[in-house]
């Protein structure tokens, strides 16, 4: 039995939301934080807060339509994610000026810094997964999306040449190259 990937441990098909109606990148944020705080056990205020402070040092939007919310948070046992498809798309302040229309909300615990960049790098490669994000943007549910998200099994078998994450950044990627793709294997 394969063990499961860091993606599935991040994300249940509950913590998905097919379609989010929000005002803006802030309603998105706090819609996803009252999901991720519920399943937590956390104070939505607290993880709002922690979220909104992050936002303010950091750029949630990593370009093709892809925005990633993240904080560490005290309290937190394990990293927790919660994935929404936005309708309409927000401005996460991506670098390539697009508008973001798939978000994942990642929370890390406080101090553990290298679980929680390997957590991002992983939601980072596979939601900028050309062929990834086209699957989320179609499936028709919750339980399809989250297939998308954590497995390659809807992926078809002659495509075993693109089989994991095909986003790997190349040299001219928005992540400079920053990202460490030995980190591949363990999403």
């Amino acid at each position: 039995m394969m063990a499961p990937t860091l993606m599935a441990s991040l994300i249940t098909p509950a913590r998905v939301v097919p379609c989010l109606h929000a005002r803006d990148a802030r309603h998105v944020i706090g819609e996803l934080a009252r999901l991720a705080a519920a399943e937590a056990s956390l104070d939505h205020d607290m993880v709002l807060k922690a979220v909104l402070d992050r936002g303010c040092s950091s750029v949630f939007g990593f370009g093709r339509g892809v925005a990633i919310p993240h904080a560490a948070i005290p309290g937190l046992e394990r990293p927790v994610g919660v994935f929404a498809r936005l309708k309409p798309a927000h401005d996460f302040g991506s670098v390539d000026d697009s508008l973001a229309d798939l978000a994942f909300l990642l929370l890390s615990p406080v101090g553990d810094d290298p679980t929680h960049l390997r957590a991002l790098a992983c939601v980072v490669r596979r939601l900028r997964d050309r062929e990834v994000a086209a699957r989320l943007r179609s499936a028709k549910d919750a339980e399809a999306i989250h297939i998308v998200i954590t497995s390659d099994a809807w992926r078809e078998p002659d495509d075993e040449s693109k089989k994991g994450h095909s986003a790997t950044p190349q040299g001219g990627d928005l992540t400079n190259g920053a990202i460490d793709t030995s980190l591949e294997a363990s999403c």
